[in-house]
């Protein structure tokens, strides 16, 4: 008998089975008369609808199912309707969903593939391993059960900075000897706390689980844990639980979601009453003005157009036709390119919105941004418009809006918790402590709790209870099953035995720095940081793992011998001793399996009584927002959903959404609550696109990266654009043209008062500067540009030099690489070391931003300049964003070959970008960068790196500018200020005395009359010139040091190049003293005892400047002695016998001799009027003191005149006190040189 083909009949049949799954469903007639049909139909919806039905964490089945074997996604298609809400939302959540899981699989798949081949696993650009993972401890927090895991790194990791295991990441967990091959756990990061932390070793972190069973863990268990660098789970988790709500409530708004109705119509609220309050929109204070502005608060909105105000209004014509589509359409769609003032037209519409409310009573408009900078900005322009604003999440950085949170209007009113809610929940946690301190408590297993459980026998039992009775007093503290053990009985290892200290860990911020991981400067404001504190707040139940025993000898399964040992011996101590730790491993791993559902349920209660609490706060929210009379609530797009329980509570009826076109269309549609009957998409669909994870799902068929904005434009949905641009100057906006032909100038950006030039280029505000410097990558596969980042820094700073702030200059740049190596240029560059911030960002990053200046760093330059792919240069939205953001100044920085005969879609891109430069000749291929002397009006042109040294000189020619003194600069051309540069002409000043001054310009101006010292004194602090020297000190003074304590400073007692004497204090005492004899004792007016201390201080400086002035013809030069290398001055010249008259100035008295001093020895006293000197530095020795250069022995015959000895008389009453002198036995002596 022949056989049949079974599997070939039956593959047929499989196959048939897809096209009998459509019939089923699309052709109802037919299922209803064919009763099997039915049956087929009901079980094919309940598996399309299973989406409806998952958990908000991915399962283990969805990480470890191998690439081959995931479930074939819906298309998605932008440029059709929908056939239904449910297969759109259907599509949704599973494209979706996949890209907030597919990066984790990945890893986890890389982990399997490395294990499997006996690879070591490492962390690498893609994924982070954590080992010795062990739970410790369960925290009851406020949202919900979470577990705390201690773990080990390989590398030391600055946590504040980093961004491993930032709240909201998903993680995945399995054994130490599993793997994943079998095991996976999934969770998400619920905190990160540093305290006692993560900054503590090992490093703590707090894991919510995605079901409670897979939250009991053996904390003797060793686990591995593996993360994702890619992709954030938490940006999705709640939009993802939003659709799955959707699919159960209707919305006003479902029509244009689907695609179907494509027409514009008023909302309900207004189709009652279409009476606005749009008289905000109207400025002014004349009668006209005021009537218009009453007319405009009794507006019709549903009438055809708007009044014409204009000259009333500072709005121009296409944005009051925005506004009026904004408050009067159901759906309002409004395209706002460049610099047309979206924010600005979003405000204005959002004030009549308020006003009306105020009038009318009613809910708060909800806004919605992308990040929360935008938020907060948008929140401050409502602010600053009088509304009364709410701002929902806690990671604001503005001051104004922290004001103005959900958590500080939570700590004016406290709460009105329930208290039985709180009740319940606290009797379920202590319950669930009992329960835990059974499994993981810090004593050995409970005989009865093995009994009731019935993992061992009673007469198993009894054998332990019989012989506990023989044990000693200690194994009875111990328990049953301590005798029993014996010495296989071990302490379990602690924490801090599991997890030594290391100091020779890496920090891995150095690991890390050549890859695309950054942890400085700028912080990326991303959709994600609506992701609550980084600490968790609750009792912990903490997990112990108190005693162990010895690991088993043998090879064999432990738990199969176990198990076979406890089958076959009624009497526990008939097992053998080496065989004992092996069975008390399976009886504690059985009691945990067997105890596990009863702590499931217990997690499962507390987490459905968190939600209960949460629900109630939600409602006391939202009394606490309508008792404060809010009008405007804002939020991350994020926050719609995850927020969405206060959202709903409050019955919103408008939504705004500001940067709609970069928003994923899920987060938008799964925020469309019962109550919402308008929302109003604000954007630009030809900017930034909204970003997945996953690059190919935000391709055809799956579009993740097209916006409901943009897909509900293709569908030819009515919309408004705004048409004046208000900030570029007219030459940067004509490279918009090839994008937005429509786009016109306000007449404030025509203004050179408004946008004035860039200083130093000479009116060329936009220019092209082609290289063909070679492109690179780095470890982590960005592009960078070493060369061209050089240039860019040489530029920053010539403009900065120029009179261009720094923070009036961004650069901007296509990679995350370049923009490394551009802020490590910028940070050395030597003009500017004195800068410590430089913005420097990626085109992903500024979306919304503008600067004066912008430099753009298109970093690519391949081998061949017709390289197909160019990667992000090759997208068209990126690259309006980074055309736009100028307005004053556009530099770009790049290989023009490369961009135009690049990929098709490149060339034709970059091609109409470079037509613009060439048309208004802002390209010189061959030139390179021009730069203009602003004095001479002289171009430079630089096209190497190299070139900026020379061009940092100026033009070449004579400065002959006039300088603040007035005289010209005789300098060649340069770029240092004038004040940075001496001027050596002669100085023209008349000073206070009458005089006129005899220095060069650049030094400070004197005079030799005593006129010129009073006003130089009475100008001077006291303070600056004063140290106290002691009475009784007085007399054993020196000349010199006296000197000294006038104020003189050492380097004018010894000429310049004296600093480098080395003589030791006796050589040079030795080598003086046969030359000096005695000093004339030089006294200050005696004559007068009355004199002030001022006065004391007038006679002094007059001394001291007027022998310098004198003195200033002396020469420098060195000598040597035999005995080692001395260099000092000395005075070669032989001047006419001099003495010093009683302000310093020369008198002829007779021959002069020349010794030097060591410069060590001279310490500076400086004189006080006090009566009294005291010394605030070490006395210095006679002997030293009195090898001052410039002091000699008079030779001469000639007598002093009368002042030379007035100065032996001294004046201890003016301060100077030098009396003393004459009785100490020296000599007649007398100073030369430039001694003081």
């Amino acid at each position: 008998m022949q056989r049949l083909p079974v599997l070939p009949l039956l593959r047929y049949v499989l196959s048939l089975l897809p096209t009998l799954f459509l019939l089923v469903l699309f052709i109802p007639p037919l299922v209803s008369r064919l009763p099997i049909l039915r049956l087929i139909s009901d079980w094919s919806l309940r598996f399309v609808q299973r989406w409806k039905l998952l958990p908000e964490l991915p399962q283990s089945d969805e990480i470890l199912t191998a690439g081959s074997k995931v479930d074939q996604l819906p298309e998605n298609p932008v440029d059709t309707e929908w056939a239904s809400k449910d297969a759109y939302l259907a599509a949704q959540y599973q494209i979706l969903r996949r890209d907030g899981i597919e990066s984790l699989r990945s890893s986890v798949r890389g982990f399997i593939n490395a294990s499997r081949g006996r690879q070591e696993v490492r962390d690498d650009d893609k994924t982070c391993i954590y080992t010795q993972v062990r739970v410790t401890s369960y925290i009851m927090a406020k949202e919900g059960p979470v577990v705390r895991v201690a773990f080990a790194t390989r590398y030391r990791i600055q946590w504040e900075q980093s961004e491993r295991l930032r709240p909201g990441t998903l993680v995945a967990l399995s054994t130490k000897t599993d793997n994943f091959n079998k095991i996976c756990k999934v969770a998400a990061v619920h905190a990160r706390p540093y305290q006692g932390g993560l900054d503590q070793s090992p490093p703590l972190v707090d894991l919510m689980w995605a079901k409670p069973e897979d939250a009991i863990f053996d904390p003797a268990l060793e686990l591995v844990m593996v993360e994702s660098r890619n992709g954030y789970f938490e940006a999705a988790r709640h939009t993802l639980v939003g659709l799955q709500q959707a699919s159960t409530t209707d919305s006003p708004l479902d029509k244009y979601i689907t695609g179907r109705h494509r027409v514009d119509t008023p909302p309900a609220f207004l189709q009652e009453d279409p009476i606005m309050d749009l008289s905000s929109i109207a400025h002014g204070s004349s009668g006209s003005d005021v009537a218009i502005a009453g007319a405009l608060s009794t507006f019709n909105v549903l009438s055809d157009r708007l009044p014409d105000i204009e000259g009333k209004t500072s709005l121009d014509r296409s944005q009051l036709e925005s506004v009026h589509r904004i408050i009067s359409k159901e759906l309002a769609i409004v395209q706002g390119p460049p610099g047309t003032g979206k924010t600005f037209t979003s405000v204005e519409a959002i004030k009549i919105m308020v006003a009306t409310r105020r009038k009318r009573g009613g809910p708060p408009v909800v806004v919605a941004a992308q990040t929360n900078h935008a938020l907060d900005r948008l929140l401050a322009l409502c602010l600053d418009a009088g509304a009364k604003i709410l701002r929902v999440g806690g990671r604001t950085q503005c001051a104004r809006i922290q004001e103005h949170t959900l958590y500080e209007i939570r700590k004016r009113r406290a709460s009105a918790e329930s208290k039985a809610l709180a009740s319940a929940r606290r009797t379920n946690i202590e319950e669930f402590q009992l329960l835990v301190d059974r499994v993981f408590g810090d004593e050995l297993l409970a005989v009865d709790g093995l009994l009731e459980a019935g993992i061992i026998t009673e007469q198993q039992c009894q054998s332990l209870r019989d012989e506990h009775m023989k044990a000693t007093d200690r194994q009875k503290h111990m328990g049953p099953f301590s005798r029993w053990l014996g010495d296989d009985l071990v302490a379990a290892p602690s924490l801090r035995d599991l997890y030594p200290a290391r100091s020779d860990l890496q920090d891995v911020e150095t690991w890390a720095s050549s890859s695309r991981f950054d942890f400085d400067d700028d912080f990326k404001d991303a959709p994600y940081d609506d992701v609550g504190e980084y600490r968790t707040s609750g009792r912990e139940v903490k997990l112990t793992h108190a005693w162990s025993t010895k690991e088993p000898a043998h090879s064999r399964p432990w738990d199969q011998i176990a198990s076979q040992e406890l089958a076959s011996k009624s009497n526990l101590f008939d097992i053998d001793d080496n065989l004992r730790g092996a069975v008390y491993r399976y009886l504690r791993a059985e009691f945990i399996a067997a105890l596990t559902p009863k702590l499931v349920a217990l997690l499962a209660k507390d987490i459905e009584l968190a939600g209960k609490v949460k629900a109630d706060a939600c409602i006391e929210d939202a009394r606490r927002v309508a008792q404060q009379r809010i009008d405007v609530v804002g939020c991350t797009t994020t926050g719609l959903t995850k927020f969405r329980g206060i959202l709903g509570c409050l019955q919103p009826r408008s939504l705004l959404i500001e940067e709609a076109a970069e928003t994923l269309e899920a987060n938008i549609t799964s925020a469309l609550y019962p109550s919402l009957q308008q929302l109003i998409l604000v954007g630009d669909h030809q900017q930034l696109a909204p970003s997945c994870s996953i690059s190919w799902l935000g391709e055809k068929p799956y579009n993740l990266n097209v916006s409901l904005f943009q897909r509900l434009v293709n569908l030819k949905m009515p919309y408004t654009m705004l048409m004046q641009q208000r900030r570029m100057k007219r030459e940067l906006r004509l490279v918009l043209t090839p994008f937005y032909p429509q786009l016109t100038d306000s007449p404030e950006v025509l203004s050179p008062s408004h946008r004035p030039d860039i200083p130093g280029m000479g009116g060329r505000n936009l220019w092209f500067f082609h290289h063909t410097w070679p492109e690179a990558t780095d470890s982590g596969r960005s592009k960078f540009n070493g060369k061209e980042a050089g240039m860019i820094s040489h530029f920053f700073a010539y403009l900065v030099d120029r009179g261009t702030p720094a923070e009036k200059i961004t650069v901007l740049t296509f990679y995350n690489g370049q923009r490394k190596v551009l802020l490590g240029k910028l940070r050395r560059h030597r003009s500017l070391l004195r800068l410590t911030t430089f913005n420097v960002c990626t085109i992903d990053s500024y979306q919304g931003e503008e600067n004066d200046v912008i430099i753009l760093s298109l970093v690519r330059s391949p081998d061949r300049p017709d390289a197909r792919s160019l990667g992000f240069l090759e997208d068209e939205r990126r690259a309006v964003v980074a055309v736009s953001r100028a307005r004053r100044g556009f530099y770009l920085f790049g290989n023009a070959d490369s961009l135009v005969l690049g990929s098709y879609g490149a060339g034709r891109l970059w091609e109409r970008i470079h037509q613009v430069f060439a048309t208004q000749h802002r390209i010189n291929r061959l030139r390179g960068l021009p730069i203009v002397c602003q004095q001479h009006n002289q171009t430079i042109w630089v096209k190497e790196i190299a070139d900026w040294t020379e061009s940092a000189a100026g033009c070449g020619l004579t400065c002959r500018r006039t300088r603040s003194c007035g005289h010209r600069c005789t300098h060649k051309c340069h770029s240092i200020p004038h004040d940075r540069l001496p001027c050596t002409k002669t100085c023209r000043k008349k000073l206070e005395c009458g005089h006129g001054c005899c220095k060069l310009c650049h030094e400070e101006c004197v005079c030799r009359c005593d006129r010129f010292r009073m006003w130089q004194v009475r100008q001077h602090s006291h303070a600056q010139h004063i140290a106290e020297v002691a009475a009784d000190d007085i007399d054993k003074m020196s000349l010199a040091q006296r000197l000294l304590a006038l104020g003189a400073e050492p380097n004018t007692l010894i000429r310049r190049g004296l600093d480098y004497c080395d003589r030791s204090p006796s050589s040079t005492a030795d080598d003086s003293s046969g030359d000096m004899h005695s000093i004339n004792s030089v006294s200050s007016q005696a004559s007068n005892p009355q004199s002030t201390p001022a006065q004391g201080i007038e006679i002094g400086d007059t001394y001291r400047r007027n022998t310098r002035q004198h003195d200033e013809g002396l020469e420098d030069t060195t000598t040597s002695t035999s005995s080692s290398i001395i260099r000092f001055p000395v005075i070669r010249e032989t001047y006419q016998p001099t003495s010093l008259d009683i302000e310093g100035r020369r008198v002829e008295v007779g021959k002069k001799a020349v010794c030097c001093v060591q410069p060590s020895c001279l310490t500076s006293i400086i004189t006080t009027p006090a009566g009294s000197l005291k010394a605030n530095v070490a006395k210095l020795s006679e002997s030293r003191l009195s090898n001052i250069p410039g002091m000699q022995t008079e030779t001469g015959d000639k007598e002093p005149d009368d002042e030379s000895k007035g100065l032996e008389r001294g004046d201890e009453a003016a301060g100077i006190g030098l009396a003393g002198t004459a009785g100490q036995g020296l000599g007649d002596f007398s100073l030369v040189g430039d001694c003081v």
